[in-house]
């Protein structure tokens, strides 16, 4: 997956950079371990932003 342009990630692609599943993506915005944004229509979203800082750089 090419992430240099990419600002706004769906849960799947999200959960493939990170390595981990959707379901614990799910888990972890409940618990607010990894909160994802919301677009209007209430669904998650995350930004690269949140990538960059949950790997600590």
């Amino acid at each position: 997956m090419n992430t240099k342009n990419i600002t706004n990630y769906k849960p799947k692609d999200f959960a493939e950079l990170l390595g981990v599943s959707v379901k614990t993506l799910q888990r972890w915005d409940r618990e607010e371990i990894l909160k994802a944004h919301r677009t209007p229509t209430d669904r998650r979203y995350y930004t690269y932003d949140q990538y960059l800082q949950f790997k600590g750089i």
